[in-house]
């Protein structure tokens, strides 16, 4: 347990609900071990895991920001977006999230038949099986079954050979605009943040305060200039550029799970917890 003097934040993170390893009570108390005093739950297109969550915060003192995150293509570019402080009964995220979730279907079929072709004998169902009750099958199951099939000797063998963004087994997955991801998270109350600015992949010509600036005409709120995975020049940088653009600042560690990722529970500046007080939109 880490003794607080003040309070921590750690505002992305994932559950059973989509790709995390952790059920979001686990994540809860894992958090809440970890010293994290305020906390928010971005699945991967989905608020499945929030209300549990929620329940689950308010037994340990832990304040909840209910939260989403969404993959955005199109102009200006590819990009994760965090909406923060959504509420998860609006009518309009619910229906726009279903149908994300039924091209996800679809395109988990793709990739599944896409895997027998080449050698690799798995089912879409054994994926489905192999994942938590209730999740947003994905690519982080798939790799799963692979290494437990011995397709792959572990998770990330099982990305570079078959199911990263250039591997053979790879489908494009149906996304909104970032545009459309905006206006979905502003419209049901949150706040929108591009998501690890730092692994961004600019086009040429293209720099890091340009497409932060088409973002912000787009409506985007903030970045999220604190992430675990920054270096501490990075984390600098992309403060300052949120000065300058009049831009908010969000933080987290996007963890994913105690075994299936680097990132570490309120690991979020330079390895080390942030101070809620640096956020000052909370």
């Amino acid at each position: 347990m880490v003794i607080l003097s003040e309070t921590f934040a750690d505002l992305h993170t994932h559950t059973t609900a989509s790709d995390g390893e952790l059920t979001p009570t686990e994540l809860v108390m894992a958090a809440s071990a970890a010293g994290v005093g305020v906390l928010a739950v971005t699945d991967h297109d989905t608020t499945a895991g929030v209300a549990e969550a929620t329940l689950a915060a308010r037994t340990v003192g832990i304040r909840l920001l209910p939260g989403v995150e969404l993959s955005a293509e199109g102009m200006p570019g590819k990009c994760h977006l965090l909406g923060l402080g959504i509420d998860p009964a609006n009518a309009v995220l619910i229906e726009t999230l279903a149908r994300i979730s039924e091209a996800r279907r679809v395109r988990n079929e793709q990739m599944a038949a896409r895997l027998r072709s080449l050698g690799v004998a798995i089912t879409l169902d054994e994926v489905t099986e192999a994942a938590p009750r209730g999740a947003n099958v994905g690519r982080p199951h798939f790799a799963a079954v692979l290494v437990t099939k011995g397709a792959a000797t572990d998770y990330r063998d099982a990305f570079s050979r078959f199911l990263s963004d250039d591997a053979p087994a790879y489908v494009e997955k149906a996304t909104l605009t970032p545009a459309e991801a905006i206006h979905l998270i502003q419209g049901a109350g949150g706040r929108c943040f591009l998501a690890h600015p730092g692994l961004l992949r600019l086009a040429q010509q293209e720099t890091f305060e340009s497409r932060l600036r088409d973002l912000k005409t787009l409506g985007m709120d903030g970045i999220e200039a604190y992430y675990g995975k920054h270096s501490p020049v990075q984390n600098e940088q992309f403060v300052r550029l949120a000065g300058k653009l009049g831009l908010v600042v969000t933080g987290g560690s996007d963890f994913h799970g105690p075994t299936v990722s680097e990132a570490r529970l309120n690991a979020v500046l330079d390895g080390e917890p942030l101070p809620a007080a640096r956020l000052r939109w909370l």
